[in-house]
């Protein structure tokens, strides 16, 4: 018994002394599975993807960097859906290909946004150029699942509408309400929000503690 009880207390100094791990969540989206739905020659002349990387920053901030692929054209806009609440100083350390960034309200009803399934509050990346466009910024705002929509300006030169957007997106969508994790929860892509539910531990920690909580748990049903 004395053995036991020290290995849990070596345990437990070892938990304290972890320094603590910033939360770090990598998804991805494709249109291979069905995880990316839309329109032209995006859909069916190669790969298309969004991939993406949300890490905290040391001053509790959030990191959030995107990748979006596609075979053919350009990209005229891609949107971020955000929470109505977001305004142009919940952004910071824009970068990446990209010109003007607008936020507001993006209906299915504009033209300038065919076949988009919902409509979206959200951040507009304007002039985002190239079939692999890479942007990435800082906001205080704490990542939940959100949605997406990118349309190609020039239509791939061949006469084509191009558009995509994640499957999770339909009309009158309602957002995954899961935590923050690694790859997409229901098609939808992470991205910054208002409310600030509790970030999940990190992985390794929390297979630590939930070790050490059961050690302790036994340890006291055999004392008792």
């Amino acid at each position: 018994m004395k053995t036991k009880r020290l290995c849990v207390a070596l345990l437990l100094v070892a938990m304290l002394a972890i320094p603590s791990v910033a939360a770090a969540y990598v998804g991805s989206l494709l249109g291979i599975d069905g995880g990316i739905q839309g329109s032209g020659n995006w859909m069916t002349g190669g790969l298309i993807s969004l991939d993406w990387v949300v890490t905290q920053n040391a001053d509790d901030s959030w990191h959030y960097s995107y990748v979006f692929t596609h075979p053919k054209g350009e990209t005229s806009h891609f949107i971020l859906e955000v929470s109505d609440s977001f305004t142009a100083n919940d952004i910071f350390n824009l970068q990446g290909d990209v010109g003007n960034v607008e936020i507001g309200l993006f209906e299915i009803d504009d033209p300038a946004n065919p076949g988009m399934p919902g409509n979206i509050y959200g951040i507009k990346f304007d002039d985002a150029w190239g079939m692999q466009t890479v942007f990435a910024f800082d906001s205080f705002r704490v990542p939940v699942w959100q949605d997406f929509y990118a349309k190609d300006g020039v239509a791939g030169g061949d006469g084509e509408i191009n558009a995509a957007w994640n499957a999770g997106l339909t009309l009158n969508d309602q957002d995954p309400t899961a935590p923050a994790h690694e790859g997409h929860e229901q098609y939808h892509v992470l991205a910054p929000n208002s409310y600030s539910d509790p970030i999940p531990e990190p992985t390794t920690l929390l297979l630590l503690g939930s070790g050490l909580l059961g050690s302790v748990a036994v340890l006291r049903r055999r004392r008792k």
